[in-house]
């Protein structure tokens, strides 16, 4: 008889502990959020925040985002295998996209870092990501890894008109073939760039940019009026492809 008492209690225990568990589960499952906690992470790093700071004076009034993958800022316009074309996109992203007054991108940065170790293959991802954004007519640039390292803005923004790509035509005309157009694009690119000295797959560097004025300088676009309204450096030569 005492054994049987004993094993209805130890039943018992076991069912008030299993009963503990479900009650536990399911107010867990139902549980309002007003106890939960959390922790801010880290968005840039303080190197991305001082360069921010930089781009922003570089540009301003015009929009300057960090981090932003390629597949936010371009689309495929054409292409022999698009799904391919859109997986390049996914691959890719820059440190910093510059924008103009219509919202469209038309710079992109990175921040210079020097890799140990895989350095054939990312040489050729940075070659890669050039190639796309040339594609669009946005001007790709390596950004020195220190502000001590990077001219003033007013000298960095004169370089930059000088550099600035032409946006591709937004309608081409139906009538040509697909290779009519690629031939007749990449002929029109090449008679503008013809005289910067740079090959399509060469990433432009910070050395190679303040250097365009030795190179075959392009006439810098009007710079009589800024567009930007007031600004620290109204009165100094604007521009940077605003519009």
């Amino acid at each position: 008889m005492e054994m049987m008492w004993i094993a209805i209690a130890a039943g018992v225990i076991v069912l008030l502990g299993l009963g503990a568990w479900a009650y536990r589960k399911l107010s867990q499952g139902k549980s309002s959020g007003r106890e939960d906690r959390y922790t801010p992470e880290r968005i840039l790093t303080i190197e991305q925040v001082h360069m921010l700071d930089y781009l922003q004076d570089t540009f301003p009034g015009q929009v300057v985002l960090p981090n932003v993958a390629l597949k936010s800022m371009l689309s495929v316009r054409r292409a022999a295998d698009r799904q391919r074309a859109m997986e390049r996109l996914n691959n890719q992203k820059v440190d910093f996209v510059v924008c103009g007054e219509d919202g469209r991108p038309s710079f992109a940065f990175d921040i210079e870092q020097y890799h140990l170790s895989d350095a054939k293959a990312k040489t050729h991802q940075a070659k890669m990501k050039n190639r796309i954004l040339k594609t669009a007519g946005v001007r790709f640039v390596f950004l020195k890894n220190g502000l001590h390292r990077m001219p003033s803005p007013a000298d960095f923004r004169e370089q930059l008109n000088l550099a600035a790509l032409p946006k591709p035509k937004p309608k081409e005309d139906a009538r040509e073939s697909a290779m009519q157009q690629l031939e007749s694009q990449f002929s029109e690119f090449d008679q503008q760039h013809s005289q910067t000295g740079f090959r399509d797959s060469e990433v432009m560097g910070l050395s190679r940019l303040m250097d365009l004025n030795g190179i075959g300088r392009r006439p810098a676009a009007n710079s009589g009026h800024s567009g930007f309204g007031n600004s620290r450096f109204n009165g100094q030569s604007l521009d940077v492809r605003g519009g």
